[in-house]
């Protein structure tokens, strides 16, 4: 078999979602189900080398060509899809493939990968941190409204965690939904009480909901428990005097 080119992978997934390339492309097919008949464990080591040796192998081709000098060649398809074809459950490939799919235009079909994540064992590794990173993904597309539908939904699954209301909060404030956003970092205060990032976050959703008392209050006891060179609470209790004032 000839060896594709970056650009003939990608051209097929501009054109393709990853959910129908999968299907219709006779090397994707092959491998999805080349490993279906293995088991999980197998398919887990193989999705996660193919994912990191790639990553390794475009690391080290930008090093390379900053030097002026040719890399080992590119992988036909962008970063994520041969290991989202080997295990469609492997958490960091979905993370990818999702945020390419989101580049693209498709917001649908990357909300559906992005809730993929959630369904995932609970015991699987870096779930709770690669399920934040979608959710950063999407509120630094200014998008909102589904950032909040993915923390909401991982709320529900995983109630124990407190970053799944750190991040509703966040996204109902920005959405002006003041009262709800308060709501939500109390339970994440509740959860993890006498964290002082969560005592700014609370105290911020307090000031932008107007209430300033509580706000002040909730400010100085992240001041108090923050280590040095923790300036946050500190620089949003000047920002509510300032309010205060005004």
């Amino acid at each position: 078999m000839e060896p594709k080119s970056q650009d003939d992978g990608m051209t097929k997934l501009e054109n393709v979602p990853f959910s129908v390339l999968v299907k219709a492309d006779q090397d994707l097919a092959d491998l999805r189900r080349h490993y279906a008949s293995m088991s999980a464990r197998e398919r887990r080591m193989a999705a996660d080398w193919e994912y990191h040796s790639q990553m390794a192998t475009e690391l080290f081709n930008d090093t390379i060509a900053q030097a002026g000098q040719e890399g080992l060649g590119a992988s036909a398809w962008p970063s994520g899809v041969v290991a989202l074809a080997i295990d469609p459950l492997y958490a960091p490939a979905i993370l990818t493939v999702g945020s390419i799919e989101y580049q693209l235009g498709r917001v649908e079909e990357a909300m559906k990968l992005f809730m993929t994540l959630i369904t995932l064992p609970k015991d699987e590794e870096d779930l709770t941190i690669i399920i934040d990173k979608a959710g950063d993904f999407l509120i630094a597309q200014d998008n909102y409204e589904n950032a909040l539908a993915l923390y909401s939904a991982a709320e529900e699954v995983f109630p124990q965690e407190a970053v799944y209301p750190i991040g509703s909060g966040y996204c109902l404030e920005k959405l002006g939904r003041y009262g709800e956003s308060v709501r939500k970092h109390r339970r994440a205060d509740a959860l993890e009480p006498d964290n002082y990032e969560i005592l700014n976050d609370l105290g911020y959703a307090l000031l932008e909901a107007g209430e300033f008392d509580e706000a002040e209050e909730v400010f100085q006891r992240s001041i108090a428990l923050a280590p040095p060179g923790y300036e946050l609470p500190r620089n949003n209790l000047n920002l509510l005097k300032e309010k205060k004032k005004g």
